[in-house]
């Protein structure tokens, strides 16, 4: 690949087994580009993001065809500290000695992947960093200077309102965001102009063909509502499933729930109630075409992977409203509808579940959103793109004279 921009990847964890929003679009994001540059994926050796306990060897290996160097995490994550810091330090969010403070305890800390970073900075073209909430990204992003790319899957929460991360998005020479709405808040929280602003969007590979009545069989043949991804009380989970044994009180009749994804949220048992764990992805296509709709309980999303998938399968989604960018997905794509509360998540689930001409028209309106705005080659092009962009800045700017 010669004369290829050489670019780094930097992301906290990576590998086929992590779950994670922010995670998948790094692996997306280096399948897309590995063939058009020279690629490395900088990261830790972790695998569990609560704790960061080291999982995978270091040193360097193949990931899909990727180059990865992993690097050792110095300590691991006490959560029940971190839960205590976190208060204390969203209670004070312009303290940036408490800010950074909770970044220490937040991590992951891996010393090597900084140093790596210090010592052959300037052998890349450009660094991107993916998900601006991390220690890999806040420690490390103003070590590369002008060579900083920053896609910060970045949402309304508690932690972008500290004030350690305005010098974050301040170091960046472009960010990259998923959607509009992303964009949007980031120009009013951090005041990224459109000089460095570019919305690349997000790609979505076409379902494999699929067996949801198979899927189904594997809970007593039952119709029921999806919801996919980490299962965390963070992504409002164990909200959702309150607010689903209220509706099946009212409705004994209504529609299971089906948790697919790992977490250990604790979460009551009932009889309505299936809980996966990981699948792999041909499981995950069959539980999405076996599904009435899919719902999306986060109010803190930058983009949501299992809206767009859902649509892709044809099927409806139900959305927090707490969240501007499902709400804005939604609107765009005429693909679902939300909820703001208890009550209107009822019956909102109970429409779709009785209207099958609604969910279906939902669910059609999605598939051709996706279709029409999802496909991969705009993604890969606008990334690469800003890679040239940054990496021709880079020379200007180190030029002589």
């Amino acid at each position: 690949m010669t004369g290829a921009r050489r670019v780094a990847l930097v992301v906290q964890r990576y590998g086929v087994e992590v779950n994670g929003g922010a995670e998948l679009l790094a692996r997306r994001v280096a399948g897309l580009l590995s063939g058009a540059v020279e690629l490395t994926v900088l990261t830790t050796c972790a695998l569990d993001y609560r704790t960061w306990e080291n999982h995978y060897p270091p040193g360097v290996q193949e990931v899909e065809g990727v180059r990865v160097e992993r690097f050792p995490v110095s300590e691991a994550r006490d959560p029940e500290a971190f839960d205590r810091i976190s208060l204390a330090a969203y209670a004070a969010p312009e303290d940036r000695g408490l800010g950074w403070s909770w970044m220490d305890a937040q991590g992951p800390r891996a010393p090597g992947l900084l140093e790596a970073l210090r010592r052959r900075g300037r052998e890349w073209d450009a660094v991107a960093f993916v998900t601006y909430l991390y220690a890999t990204t806040a420690s490390a992003i103003g070590i590369v200077g002008d060579r900083a790319i920053l896609a910060p899957t970045l949402h309304d929460e508690p932690p972008a309102r500290l004030a350690i991360f305005d010098e974050v998005f301040d170091a960046a020479r472009l960010v990259l965001f998923s959607t509009d709405e992303e964009r949007e808040f980031a120009r009013r929280r951090f005041g990224v102009g459109d000089d460095r602003a570019r919305v690349v969007g997000a790609g979505l590979d076409p379902p494999p063909e699929s067996d949801g009545d198979a899927f189904r069989a594997r809970i007593g043949g039952r119709a029921y509502a999806l919801c996919l991804g980490r299962i965390d009380a963070s992504k409002g989970v164990v909200d959702l499933v309150g607010m689903h044994a209220r509706y099946r009180r009212a409705r004994p009749d209504g529609l299971d729930l089906v948790l697919v994804g790992g977490g250990d949220a604790a979460l009551p048992e009932h009889p309505w109630l299936h809980r996966t764990g990981y699948v792999d992805e041909q499981t995950k296509h069959d539980a999405l075409a076996g599904a009435e709709m899919v719902v999306v309980p986060s109010a803190y999303e930058s983009l949501s992977f299992s809206q767009l998938e859902a649509w892709s399968h044809g099927r409806p989604t139900l959305a927090n409203a707490g969240s501007a960018v499902l709400v804005g997905q939604s609107r765009r794509s005429g693909g679902g509808l939300w909820y703001a509360d208890r009550d209107e998540y009822a019956v909102m689930l109970d429409l779709l579940a009785r209207s099958g001409a609604i969910a279906e028209a939902l669910g059609r309106q999605g598939r051709r959103f996706v279709e029409a705005h999802c496909g991969w080659d705009h993604v890969r092009d606008s990334w690469l793109a800003a890679i040239e962009d940054v990496a021709a800045q880079v020379v200007r700017l180190h030029s002589p004279g």
